[in-house]
């Protein structure tokens, strides 16, 4: 099996992790929707925050998987150089398989941010409507951090695959040891 078809899977792979992540807020959407109708449940916030927050992650991982899908082909020759795309070498290295699983890692850790990140931005404009944006919960500043904590660990493993593979690659010669 040729190194681009391998990532070709594991992008793929990714995508349908993505498909399933989405089918699953899917159920937590319709049951949200069917108690708004129903009017079984008295909502705290407003009815149009909460379809906000439950389409948010439906929408990041819908796209999400779709550009891991239909994607692939970009994403792994942005993650394969020219050279070793075009090489006729059919084995992967460990540097590349290293590289793809840093980069579906930090996909992951990625979205996962940007819906967190959704929650977090909804709170303070609530906060910010009802004229409290002074007094910022101790809970929600710790989540801000998170968030931020969780998007910057994310662009780094996504953009810095290659160094960072590279970097665990000479960590591990005899030399360093």
């Amino acid at each position: 099996m040729k190194k681009e078809e391998v990532a070709y899977i594991g992008c793929r792979l990714v995508g349908l992790f993505y498909v399933i992540k989405a089918l699953e807020t899917v159920a937590s959407f319709v049951m949200t929707f069917v108690a708004w109708k129903t009017a079984s449940a008295q909502f705290s916030t407003s009815v149009s925050g909460m379809f906000y927050l439950q389409l948010m992650p439906l929408t990041f991982y819908t796209i999400t998987a779709c550009l891991l899908w239909f994607g692939a082909d970009t994403i792994v020759r942005y993650l394969l150089s020219d050279s070793e795309f075009q090489s006729s070498s059919v084995s992967v290295t460990a540097n590349q398989m290293q590289s793809v699983a840093f980069s579906a890692v930090g996909l992951l850790v990625l979205t996962w941010g940007i819906v967190d990140l959704s929650n977090v931005l909804f709170q303070l404009f609530q906060l910010k409507k009802s004229s409290n944006f002074a007094q910022i919960p101790l809970t929600l500043q710790a989540e801000c951090v998170e968030v931020t904590c969780r998007l910057l660990l994310g662009f780094c493993l996504v953009f810095g695959a290659r160094g960072l593979s590279g970097f665990v690659t000479r960590l591990r010669q005899p030399e360093l040891r």
